[in-house]
């Protein structure tokens, strides 16, 4: 005989689902946040001329994760002194996920 729980209300249900599926999105982001500041990090590290600290690399992390996402980014500091908009996505972080789809 298997154990049944106890019937929750739809609305209930609704929500416990909601908080879920919000819990696990927040986890999502910052499980990909993370890598990819570990991989910056690790890449400013080893760089022999690192131009800022690793709050700068930190930064970059960020905008390149939100660049992957479809963020607009606009840079401020050009050569002309216009800022200029960064439209280039980052095609390396989406070769991983279309070589585990291949």
């Amino acid at each position: 005989m298997t154990e049944r729980s106890p019937m929750l209300p739809p609305e209930r249900t609704r929500t416990l689902a909601l908080a879920s599926a919000f819990l696990r999105g927040v986890a999502a982001a910052g499980l990909g946040l993370g890598s990819l500041a570990v991989l910056v990090t690790v890449l400013w590290i080893s760089s022999p001329y690192p131009d800022s600290g690793p709050g700068g690399a930190l930064r970059a992390a960020a905008a390149v994760w939100l660049l992957a996402h479809g963020a607009e980014l606009v840079r401020p500091d050009t050569l002309s002194g216009v800022p200029a908009p960064v439209g280039v996505v980052p095609l390396l972080l989406v070769a991983g996920p279309v070589w585990l789809a291949h």
